[in-house]
């Protein structure tokens, strides 16, 4: 299969496997125009929104780290999801325990929100409560959320995600229903770790072998993270792992694929290199705004490099290097295209696209090594044959054959193929007599020359001997003689054979 056939199938997958994009009928709170209030306790609600202690904020951006929140808004219901089947839920996906009202009534508690870490329990980062529809009227309709978090480690910039009412679903299993399509390249990235890190283990060459299936581990690892939040619905504390995690397997995979590629195409200059490399990482993503930027940046900058890299080295007429080049820059592009959605699940399709690519000339290498080591060995093993021949002419080994308790010295180059008969061997000379030697055919193969040849599990041949080979349809065959007998080929053996003799 060609590269470009590789491609067209992987992008076939890509749009095939794509999750569906069609938005459910659901009302969200109206971000823009949101008041947040300073609490002090969660029995304390403000008793109006317009005091000095209250500001209007963007939803997304109010700021729950370490204190106690209030926040009023609107939710606008229409009559479409009013009337609609089955029972309603208040989702809401933030960082922060919570408590909600609607229209003034209480909807229910996401743990327990507190001004301290002693009295708050909790929440869930994404969490679902059941709404009584006699309590929601089409229209405008008035929300209060308590929010606080007092046990994370992380001030996040942008804490709430999402608040809206929409038809009732276990909030995993809505989350989880967008992540599934993130399963094939999870899948592929796992399999290609597993594969390439066993191949590196047995090519023993060295420990760059190992930085692809690094790249496809830590690609897996940051992959896994993010689906994490649909496999189970874990306490807000614990989103904080989530982002360290993401964040650090982003940058062990990028830095493991600015290696691979440093290493492949650069002899010379390798630390000044890695180091500008290292320097300009630090400078863009230290400072970088929110996790989603930082994670992106962390892929980015290793890939950009990587593709200044090779692509310096495909004006040096580097092999493959104008395969990396494109492969390179067109993963570069994506991102930076669109580096805050980059951790969205059609991104890791990329990310599992440019991993196949780098698995494919991995196998290619290997492939080419293999042909080198091959025709090296069978070169080494031509050479070998024709020092055994002349070492022979020269000094023929003389056999002790025994039989009937004499002793007698037979030279092998009179020897034209032996037979295994049981505890003893026949040895067919060249002038047609046959002598029994008492030792089994393996004992004897370590006592004769380079120049005999093992056939079939019961004959050995000398090649000087041998005549011409036929090979049948079973994919057995015989050997002809120059004495004029044949001598069978197992079909096991006959690729050696057919090697031996070419």
């Amino acid at each position: 299969m060609t590269m470009k056939n590789a491609a067209i199938i992987i992008s076939l997958l890509m749009l095939c496997c794509a999750p569906n994009v069609q938005a459910q009928d659901y009302a969200p709170l109206l971000m823009d125009n949101i008041i947040a209030c300073e609490g002090k306790a969660l029995s304390d609600m403000p008793s109006s929104f317009d005091g000095p202690e209250c500001t209007r904020v963007n939803g997304h951006f109010a700021s729950t780290f370490g204190r106690l929140v209030w926040l009023k808004g609107t939710v606008r219901v229409s009559e479409g999801l009013l009337n609609g089947r089955g029972p309603l839920g208040l989702y809401i996906s933030a960082k922060a325990s919570s408590a909600i009202w609607l229209n003034g009534h209480k909807v229910g508690m996401n743990g327990v929100p507190a001004a301290s870490p002693e009295d708050e329990v909790p929440g869930k980062m994404d969490a679902v409560m059941p709404l009584d529809r006699a309590v929601v009227h089409a229209g405008d309709n008035e929300i209060i959320i308590a929010l606080s978090d007092q046990h994370g480690f992380i001030p996040l910039v942008a804490p709430v995600h999402f608040i809206a009412i929409a038809p009732f679903l276990h909030v995993t299993d809505d989350i989880l229903r967008g992540y599934l399509p993130a399963f094939l390249p999870l899948g592929v990235l796992i399999l290609g770790a597993l594969y390439f890190g066993v191949l590196a283990i047995r090519r023993h060459e060295g420990w760059q072998d190992f930085l692809v299936p690094l790249t496809a581990l830590f690609a897996a690892g940051q992959l896994l993270s993010e689906v994490s939040r649909g496999l189970w619905a874990y306490d807000y504390p614990f989103h904080d792992v989530r982002l360290v995690l993401i964040l650090t397997c982003a940058t062990a995979g990028g830095v493991c694929l600015f290696l691979h590629v440093l290493f492949r195409f650069v002899s010379a200059h390798r630390l000044t290199v890695g180091l500008i490399a290292l320097l300009t990482y630090l400078m863009l993503v230290l400072p970088a705004y929110g996790f989603d930027n930082k994670s992106s940046l962390a892929l980015l900058v290793p890939a950009c490099f990587a593709a200044l890299i090779a692509s310096f080295a495909a004006v040096q007429r580097a092999v493959y290097a104008k395969t990396y080049a494109l492969a390179l820059f067109l993963f570069s592009c994506i991102i930076a295209l669109a580096p805050t959605r980059f951790l969205d699940i059609y991104f890791y399709y990329c990310v599992a696209a440019l991993l196949v690519f780098l698995f494919a000339q991995e196998i290619r290498q290997h492939l080419a090594e293999r042909r080198l080591r091959a025709a090296e060995q069978a070169r080494a093993d031509r050479l070998q044959l024709i020092l055994d021949e002349s070492r022979e002419r020269v000094s023929p080994t003389s056999l002790k054959v025994t039989a009937s308790g004499k002793v007698e010295l037979v030279s092998a180059q009179d020897v034209a193929y032996c037979k295994g008969a049981g505890d003893y061997v026949e040895l067919m000379l060249a002038d047609g007599s046959c002598k029994l030697h008492s030792a089994t055919l393996a004992e004897l193969e370590g006592a004769l020359p380079g120049t005999f040849l093992r056939v079939h599990r019961s004959y050995l041949v000398n090649t000087a001997f041998i005549a011409s080979l036929d090979r049948d349809a079973s994919g057995a065959g015989s050997l002809l003689l120059k004495s004029g007998d044949m001598v069978p080929v197992s079909r096991r053996i006959m690729p050696s054979v057919r090697k031996a003799l070419a």
